[in-house]
């Protein structure tokens, strides 16, 4: 069994190296400085790759609304102060993760010299602080509850300047008890701190929130996210010396010493675990004292409902009104199938079953009552759904009949469908195989549309119950019953005298969802979110608690084992090459960064050189290469999707073989048919590594550099460019129509004019999907004309705008700069045709779209016959 686990590891890792990362973001409240030292490092030390994530982590700008950012999902989380909570109260959609200071380092400063002694020597002093007082509420507190009126006192706004201070200008300065007292200390000044922590006003600070729609559509999401950054703080913290010279060198826009950095790490890593606090922690008790100084003070006059105002990845957010349904419905009426164990049955007027297990998940998250509708079959079910008799069905598999008069869910469990036959048949390992056998289900299965419609040949005899399915596969009268796994393994546990086993399995599975009654918007955006808040471990604690699936296993034969170890080494072949191409598009992103910051700096010289133009040619050549590798890379991992499916198929027909086959190696037929089940297996797994080298070769040659010009069949090339970015049209739903009656032969480079070709298609992909155009199509047509080869390529997204088509070529002038265009896509194609092909490349638009035009003088026959 350890090849089958280190197969399982090889299989898996391969699938989650090809899941894309999620594209979030995080916008921090202040300056770069140690102060978010916890989200570089789990940036820098890849804690959010670790959990699937692709955090941009977004520099604060002044006047800048944190809150509002993320509200307006410009931004997916975000750092902030105490004041969140008082806009909790007034209605923002805010919820908080983790509190990284347990107390806040706001401080009023004052000089030694001042002579203030305490809080009451404020009267008459100037105080420079910022003018909001929600922001500045814990200072304000201090001031106030020591029987100082502000009014005795001078309020300066904030700038800054702490020099101000120094001079003597200012009595107080609000500062940070980790910034300002180096500077003092470093300038040999003496001075005083007033912390409104020691005085009670003990605030929480640098509070890491996101939105509740972030928090109720992907609590996943969210709880990776925090757990992420979590442990990049512990890192921070654990080992400041690392931290600081990071933030020193890439994180460092206000220009801190490594000593003042570190001066603030040490500070900051007091607060951050202070009254023994774990870190991160944020409690309800310490949200409602806070809350409780805004009433006091005057700086709100809401309430504030703190139950779901701290993020739990097992809660489910409600909104109010969602609330008020809940609390006014009192009872929800609930339809299942009586008789559909496990998941689904009624004994005893009590549902019980897998679906009794999910539904009181949702009981115990939503505090409501469930009351059991009495059906005697499904079909009366369903019935009593259509005509509003029952609100929710809380384990139903969508159908388009059902779609009619049920809001589906998001599905929260799939069980694959299988095949059961009796003992003396032998193991399906391709269903193919055997579709042209009998088969039969139970009539009103859901499944029963989707088989006839993907395998129209397939024979299926309809019954009225699984007893009289299993019964006429017992007897041979039907070759096997199809049926949901679990059900089926179920059954056949109950009813062990069954001579009956599990031989196969399709493709296809069964999916559970939540049915709501069409008219009840609000119950469905209910359970929406109960579906999306369900676990898979918590299901499958109640799966385990109804059915175990025990399968018969044989002798470990020396031939399974050279071959599973065969297939090991072959997985991770298949990891290394991912682990190669992950660092090459890592060289590729570093080079990129390094080209466009020569860029940059080439963009502010005159080039007063012909040296100097081509060296910035070629530097503008690489950069728009660069720019389509990024999604040629996509388009790698795209295309390897498809044979790796395939890979894990083969992987699944080996495991149920090994696992479950009896054939019997000492008899001659069934050893000959292992053998050449062996080896056609074999043969497939090496047709599928053979496809994946080949996707990684056609992209390696189209990248490398073209080092002379050759006399080539341009249809070919055409064909070839079309080829490397087909999946990504496909997966677009654009029809590419191609019409390549040129044969014609020209003196090429390859790979460049692949890229002129490239940079067109992807432009026209892109205005096709940005306009929205219902259908998209893209013709690519060749011809020969008087002595010139001529490519058009022609789209139906609407044209190019008349003011700008004549600045389509210009370097740098691009339309989707929002959306990071470079610029050079079009101009470095119109160079590469003109100068490199001596050619011609103009664009105009046609009735439906715009039209790029190539033409290339073609080759004399003698010069071809010679190649």
């Amino acid at each position: 069994m350890k090849y089958f686990t280190l197969l399982l590891i090889v299989f898996l890792s391969l699938s989650a190296a090809q899941k894309p990362l999620d594209k979030v973001s995080l916008q921090l409240v202040w300056l770069d400085q140690f102060q978010f030292a916890g989200y570089y490092m789990a940036k820098e030390k890849g804690y959010y790759k670790d959990v699937g994530l692709d955090v941009e982590i977004k520099r604060f700008k002044y006047s800048m609304n944190t809150i509002e950012e993320v509200l307006s999902s410009r931004a997916t989380y975000g750092v902030g102060r105490s004041s969140l909570i008082r806009e909790r109260s007034r209605g923002k959609e805010i919820v908080l993760l983790s509190a990284i200071f347990q107390s806040s380092p706001f401080t009023l400063l004052a000089l030694e010299s001042s002579n203030i002694k305490g809080i009451k020597d404020f009267v008459g002093k100037k105080l420079m602080l910022i003018k909001n007082v929600v922001e500045t509420a814990s200072i304000h507190a201090m001031i106030l509850s020591n029987g100082v009126s502000e009014s005795d006192m001078t309020f300066k706004e904030h700038n800054f300047d702490l020099e101000e201070f120094i001079d003597g200008k200012i009595d107080l300065y609000a500062g940070y008890i980790s910034n300002e007292p180096y500077i003092l200390e470093k300038r040999g000044i003496a001075y005083k701190i007033f912390s409104p922590k020691k005085v009670g006003f003990d605030f929480y600070s640098d509070i890491l929130f996101t939105s509740e729609k972030e928090a109720q559509r992907n609590p996943l999401r969210v709880d990776a996210f925090k757990e992420a950054s979590l442990k990049g703080w512990r890192y921070a913290f654990e080992h400041i010396d690392e931290a600081v010279k990071i933030i020193y060198e890439k994180y460092n826009t206000q220009n801190k010493t490594l000593d003042a950095l570190k001066f603030e790490a040490k500070e900051l890593k007091k607060l951050a675990y202070a009254n023994e606090q774990e870190l991160g922690t944020i409690t309800q008790k310490k949200i409602i004292r806070i809350f409780d100084v805004y009433k006091i003070m005057g700086l709100t006059k809401y309430e504030l409902d703190v139950s779901t105002f701290i993020f739990d990845n097992h809660s489910i957010f409600l909104t109010a009104k969602e609330k008020e349904y809940l609390k006014n419905k009192k009872e929800i009426r609930v339809c299942v199938p009586p008789d559909y164990l496990p998941y689904s049955g009624v004994v005893d007027g009590k549902f019980i079953g897998i679906g009794s297990g999910i539904l009181n998940i949702a009981k115990k998250s939503l505090g409501v009552s469930f009351k059991l509708v009495k059906t005697g079959t499904w079909q009366q079910s369903l019935e009593k759904s259509k005509k509003g008799e029952c609100d929710l069905l809380p384990i139903v598999e969508p159908t388009p009949s059902r779609r009619k008069y049920l809001n589906f869910t998001t599905s929260y469990h799939h069980d694959p469908l299988v095949v059961v036959t009796n003992n003396s048949q032998n193991y399906i390992l391709d269903i193919q195989t055997v579709l042209d056998k009998e088969f039969v289900v139970v009539e009103g299965n859901s499944y029963v549309e989707n088989l006839l419609l993907k395998y129209p040949k397939i024979k299926l005899n309809l019954v009225s119950s699984r007893a009289e399915a299993y019964k006429g596969v017992e007897s041979g009268e039907y070759y096997g019953f199809i049926d949901v796994m679990m059900v089926a393994a179920y059954y056949m546990q109950e009813y062990s005298k069954l001579d009956l086993k599990i031989s196969g399995r399709f493709d296809d599975s069964v999916t559970s969802s939540f049915g709501v009654i069409k008219e009840d918007k609000i119950l469905f955006s209910i359970f929406e979110k109960v579906a999306l808040s369900l676990e898979a471990r918590d299901i499958q604690k109640i799966l385990k608690e109804w059915v175990s699936i025990n399968y018969t296993t044989q002798k470990e034969y020396e031939g399974v084992k050279k071959l599973l170890i065969f297939i090991f080494i072959a997985g991770a072949i298949f990891l290394y090459r991912q682990y190669l191409l992950k660092k090459k598009n890592f060289e590729l992103e570093e080079l990129q960064n390094k080209l466009s910051e020569l860029n940059a700096s080439l963009e502010t010289k005159v080039e007063n050189t012909v040296q100097e133009i081509v060296k910035k040619d070629a530097y503008m050549l690489h950069q728009s290469r660069l720019a389509q590798m990024g999604e040629m890379l996509s388009m790698i991992a795209h295309q390897w999707k498809q044979p790796l499916g395939a890979i894990s198929s083969t992987q699944i027909a080996l495991k149920m073989t090994l696992e479950l086959e009896k054939y019997d190696l000492d008899d001659k037929i069934q050893r000959e048919e292992f053998i050449k089940f062996l080896d056609k297996k074999l043969d497939k797994i090496g047709a599928y590594t053979q496809n994946l080298s080949q996707i990684i070769s056609d992209f390696s040659d189209y990248y490398k550099s073209d080092k002379k010009s050759k006399i080539l069949n341009v249809d070919a090339a055409i064909v070839k460019a079309c080829r490397l970015i087909e999946d990504n049209l496909v997966n677009c739903a654009i029809d590419v129509t191609l019409s390549l009656d040129a044969k014609s032969f020209v003196k090429l480079y390859e790979n460049e004019f692949m890229q002129v070709v490239l940079n067109i298609l992807n432009n026209a992909r892109e205005q096709l999907e940005q306009n929205n155009i219902q259908d998209k199509k893209i013709k690519v047509k060749s011809y020969e004309e008087n002595d010139f080869f001529t490519l058009e390529i022609s789209d139906n997204a609407g044209g190019i705008d008349e003011s700008i088509i004549s600045k389509v070529f210009d370097p740098y002038f691009s339309t989707k700069m929002e959306k990071n265009g470079t610029g050079l896509g079009l101009y470095m194609s119109k160079k590469i045709i003109q100068e490199h092909l001596d050619g011609s490349i103009d664009v105009k638009n046609s009735e439906n779209g715009a039209v790029f035009t190539i033409k290339i003088k073609i080759e004399e026959k003698e010069n071809i016959d010679t190649v």
